[in-house]
């Protein structure tokens, strides 16, 4: 069927929409006769995506008759999209005609009207797009499932000539082999080492700081002395880390005793070792275990 304009003029093929909404299982076309306009719907909504049919003239309750005669004639059981499209699209149309009817009262509001004609044409246009792009989308699905419904898969079998040529399997080794050979490979197995890569702070020498504690704390024999005061001069976070690990570590060890009130409290502490002799007390990872 070939489209044509009220005054008669064909619909050129630049100007229809190529856009196929409403296609039907039986490949039957749905058109409108309008005043202004005889053709496909399709056709119809690409004259008014581009803005070469004021959709204004539109009898849209006639083109919802049509189309409601138009349902009658199709299985509706394979059919249900193509009716929802007519109803989005319907939808769409209807609201952008309510918004060009509608009166406006200062004459500045010319330029928003065009810019909402506009807003409606192009939403209009980018629904028959997206409309597009799913018939397209479905359409190859459903032809590659029929181009490879022929496909079955095969399941290989191992002949008996084919049997014959593979070598007899002999077992050479039993579970406790397995497990040996399993034991050797962990035991030569590089050790694990932590990444510092990804740290940008400088590092803090832990014994260096425990010695620091011990220095400070044994300058008061007997007598006791706030964390607040072995921090005092520390220069970062990190170092107050630290002397609070050398503390924690020397009270594992029995060589510190602490006071405190409660949960936040000041904490007292206070220097018990004997015989120490102004050595550097070693501290190992042990001592975080």
């Amino acid at each position: 069927m070939e489209a044509h304009t009220s005054d008669n003029q064909p619909i050129a093929p630049d100007e229809a929409s190529d856009v196929s909404i409403l296609e039907s299982d039986s490949n039957a076309e749905f058109s409108v006769n309008l005043d202004v306009y005889q053709g496909p719907f399709d056709a119809l909504l690409g004259l008014l995506a581009r803005r070469s049919l004021d959709l204004t003239e539109l009898a849209l309750s006639t083109i919802t008759q049509e189309f409601l005669d138009f349902v009658q004639t199709l299985d509706m059981n394979n059919n249900i999209d193509t009716v929802s499209a007519f109803i989005d699209v319907a939808s769409i149309l209807i609201e952008a005609k309510s918004a060009a009817l509608l009166p406006h009262t200062e004459a500045s509001d010319s330029d928003e009207q065009t810019m909402q004609a506009l807003r409606d044409r192009d939403l209009l246009f980018a629904r028959l797009l997206q409309y597009k792009a799913f018939k397209e989308a479905g359409n190859n699905f459903r032809e590659r499932l029929a181009a490879q419904s022929g496909f079955f898969p095969h399941q290989a079998v191992v002949t008996e000539q084919v049997a014959a040529m593979l070598p007899e399997l002999t077992w050479s080794t039993d579970a406790l082999d397995i497990a040996r050979l399993a034991a050797e490979a962990f035991m030569h197995a590089p050790p694990e080492e932590v990444a510092l890569e990804q740290l940008h702070v400088p590092q803090v020498d832990l014994q260096a700081q425990a010695a620091m504690i011990r220095e400070k704390l044994t300058e008061r024999p007997g007598a006791a002395c706030s964390f607040e005061e072995l921090i005092r001069d520390a220069s970062s976070r990190l170092e107050i880390v630290a002397r609070f690990l050398a503390v924690l570590i020397f009270f594992k060890q029995g060589f510190v005793q602490y006071k405190q009130s409660g949960p936040f409290a000041p904490l007292s502490l206070r220097w018990v070792a004997k015989n120490t002799d102004g050595a550097v007390l070693s501290i190992d990872a042990g001592d975080f275990a």
